[in-house]
Formats: structure tokens, sequence, C-alpha cells
């Protein structure tokens, strides 16, 4: 099924065509882009093809433009006071992905794709790094997993732990996380694949979502929330490889374990490490989870080395580290 249309029309040619290139660019929206630098041209396509989301530049609007059948027409404030009070406005200058950032949440306020099977024959592979222990290089092995398959793959990198404490590792801050989106879900608030696309970052050529802020933002998420997300990526996204970065408690997530092709299992040889191995596979056995044990693979990670050389999470593909991992890609047996 074809994607559905955003178009930006503007007078001005040099903004229309960059701002199509940059959401072209960022690949991760469910849309067909097209620029459009005159009212004359917007009107004549919107008759004749299905237009889901317009933004209008304030100069460029005009009564044609009002009465066009498009799903959502929002105006690219340009500050002249001439923008109608009664339909959307975003200030058009402001960055591009903060501009749809605010475009997806009117988006969401009042649409909703009841659409399905838009892509019912793609793959996507999920694929899930846990460990009940503490300190095993779990999160870090995950990020390497995640650069590495970008390369190859498109990749979303989701990670659950209560306490990531990505803001400070990537010194920046995030206006939307993890939480929001599923607050989206739980509200039936627009499209759950728009509302991620609006909110993902870009790290080592993989995209991720940032991770929330107050524990119990994912700790009350529910196995159906879940299946959600990942129903609307299968159909909706050009994802390949869903990566779960699970924290050292699976608690409510455990469902999720089911979901994974693949699960990898970062170990330690102590003793210590030894007896809460041995209490967690009692535990998926007495719950009947053999399933989980069969498609869960054991790894000794090497030391991360050449954190001062590279910034991060890049550096972790660098390095012994980074060549364990991807000895691992390359040996195949991945999905």
């Amino acid at each position: 099924m074809r994607k559905k249309i955003l178009a930006v029309c503007d007078e001005e040619a040099s903004y229309a065509c960059s701002f199509t290139a940059w959401l072209e660019r960022k690949g991760h929206y469910p849309f067909e882009f097209i620029a459009f630098t005159g009212a004359d041209k917007v009107c004549s396509y919107a008759r004749q093809h299905s237009v889901e989301l317009l933004l209008v530049a304030e100069g460029t609007m005009c009564p044609e433009i009002r009465k066009l059948p498009v799903g959502r027409l929002v105006i690219l404030d340009e500050e002249n006071g001439t923008a109608p009070e009664e339909l959307p406005a975003v200030s058009k200058y402001q960055s591009c992905e903060r501009i749809m950032q605010e475009v997806t949440a009117l988006y969401g306020e009042e649409v909703r794709s009841e659409e399905s099977g838009a892509s019912p024959g793609r793959k996507m592979h999920i694929l899930g790094v846990y460990s009940p222990l503490g300190r095993t290089g779990k999160t870090s092995y995950a990020l390497a997993l995640g650069q590495i398959l970008a390369v190859r793959y498109s990749v979303l990198f989701l990670n659950l732990e209560a306490y990531s404490g990505f803001e400070d590792l990537l010194s920046g801050s995030f206006e939307r996380n993890l939480g929001d989106l599923f607050y989206c879900i739980r509200q039936k608030k627009g499209q759950p694949a728009v509302q991620l696309a609006a909110m993902v970052r870009e790290a080592g050529g993989m995209h991720y979502v940032p991770p929330v802020t107050i524990p119990e933002d994912v700790e009350q998420v529910t196995q159906e929330e879940w299946q959600v997300l990942f129903e609307e990526l299968r159909l909706y996204s050009t994802y390949q490889v869903i990566l779960l970065d699970f924290g050292t408690g699976v608690s409510r997530a455990s469902g999720l374990l089911d979901e994974c092709s693949r699960i990898y299992m970062p170990v330690l040889q102590d003793r210590i490490s030894a007896a809460k191995l041995a209490q967690y596979e009692t535990w998926l056995k007495t719950a009947g989870r053999e399933d989980v044990l069969e498609k869960t693979k054991r790894i000794l990670l090497p030391p991360v080395d050449g954190e001062g050389e590279m910034p991060w999470p890049e550096c972790l593909t660098s390095g012994r580290f980074g060549d364990y991992v991807r000895k691992q890609v390359q040996d195949g047996g991945i999905f």
C-alpha cells in the first residue's frame, strides 16, 4: 500500500525543498513527501490526489488552499499576523525536528489511521539483550550490536531500563521519550508510528527512542501496549530490526522475551553470578518458559576499551569489544 502524502507548500522554494529533503533523509516518517512552490500547484495536485498532511507557509495561504480536501492543514506561521486563528499553526522559523514534533502532536489530536495490512509481508526481527546480573556490559553490548547491524539493516534501539543515564551519556536532554510514546498509545492519540518518528534520534547509524526518565513510565507498560507498537512498526515503518535492551528485572515486560527471535545474555563467571543465573533458569522452567531458554545465548564479554578516543556510543564498536560483537554478526545466526 502506498504511503500517505505529506506536502509542504511555500513560495520560498529553497525552504520547501530543504524541508522535504530533510524529511527524506530522516527516513522514518511513514509518509511520502512532496514540495510545492505555489498555491496553484498544490491546489491542482490536491484536487486529484489524497493529501494527508499539508503544511502551508503563512504568506502562501489563500482561500483556494483552505477549501482543499486534505486530511490535516497546518500553517507555517511567519509571524506576519495574517495566519487564520482558527487553523492550527506552528512557527516556521525553528528546526525541522521541532516543527515535526509540533505537527505530529496536532496530527495526533484528531487523526487515527484505521488502515491495516499496509506491509503484511515485510519481515521485522526483534532481538533482545537481557541478563539477570548487573554490570555485565549488557547495554554496551546492545548499543554495539545495534550500530554494527545498522551498517546493513534499518535498526531501532529501545532501552527498557528504569535508569538508563542516556541524558548524561549523550550530553543532552530529551523533550519526549518512550514514556510519552506509550502515553499516546494508551490514549489512542494519533498513529504510533508517526508519534515515534517525531521523537526518534540517531546514534552510530541506528535510530533510538530516548529512554524514560521516570521508572514507572516503562514498568507500567502492558504486553498489549507493546504488541500495538510492534504491529504499528511492522505495518508503517521501514525498520528491519528492533533491538530491546531490557532492564535487570523483567517483571511486567517478561512477555517481551517471547517476542524476541534471539536473546543475548551477558554473564559473569564468579560463584554469585552462577547462583543467580541458576535461579533465573529454574524460574523459567517452573513457569513453563523453556522456549525462552532455547533461544537465549550466553555471552562472556571482553572489557570495553577505547572510550577516550571516540565519542559514545560509537566507541563501543572499536577495539576488542567491537571486534567480538562484529564477529558474532559475521558468523551469522543473529536472527
